[in-house]
């Protein structure tokens, strides 16, 4: 993708997140990056063209994570993990964009709206198929994979309504609190104690600062 081209989806990005999708038009986008609006249509065909090239990008992070985790090899437990801190990061660091995708993606056409749809379901069945290994060797209770992915993913994905970046979390420490929650209720029996000692003693070793100002809700 071009310098210009980057410039213009960046800009469209910004807009539908303050403006919303349908209030946006494609002369607000070419003012700003500074284009007639014609000269627009030279790097992009519709605005609709741009929303899913933004929701596309989105769904290509996830992905990328879930594969580079899963060639790190480990434990199913230890990749559900590294699964959950990947989401999280993901949405606080592209806010802007999971916005848009949570919020505008149904104004897709149906055919391109298809094309999400598609690719959030083969992440959901990705991460379904994890969980499902995980019982399978053991590591999890005996639990449903889907129910306890569409859990995960309610949790994570809803981050998108009530974070800040200046809020009292880190996205860190997010990642971490859905991590302990979703895996020690996931774990078998005697596993919870065992990783509430690991967790109590890293917290121990750890120092901290500040007085937690902020909001984040």
């Amino acid at each position: 993708m071009g310098t210009r081209e980057q410039e213009i989806v960046e800009a469209a990005r910004k807009l539908f997140r303050e403006k919303g999708y349908y209030a946006t038009t494609m002369q607000d986008i070419a003012d700003a990056v500074g284009l007639q609006k014609a000269s627009l249509y030279h790097y992009i065909k519709s605005k609709e063209a741009l929303l899913l090239r933004i929701a596309g990008e989105t769904m290509r992070l996830f992905h990328a994570e879930l594969d580079r985790i899963e060639a790190s090899g480990g434990s199913k437990r230890e990749q559900l993990a590294a699964a959950i801190r990947a989401h999280v990061r993901i949405v606080t660091e592209h806010l802007e964009t999971l916005t848009i995708l949570f919020r505008e993606s149904h104004a897709l056409p149906p055919e391109h709206g298809e094309k999400v749809r598609a690719e959030t379901r083969r992440y959901t069945r990705r991460l379904t198929q994890l969980i499902a290994d995980g019982v399978a060797a053991g590591e999890f209770k005996p639990v449903d994979p889907g129910a306890a992915c569409l859990a995960i993913l309610g949790a994570c994905n809803w981050i998108y309504r009530w974070y800040a970046p200046d809020g009292r979390l880190s996205p860190d420490d997010i990642a971490e609190a859905f991590v302990r929650v979703f895996m020690d209720g996931l774990a078998r029996a005697g596993e919870v104690e065992a990783a509430g000692r690991e967790h109590r003693a890293a917290g121990n070793a750890r120092t901290t600062g500040g007085d937690g100002e902020g909001t984040w809700a």
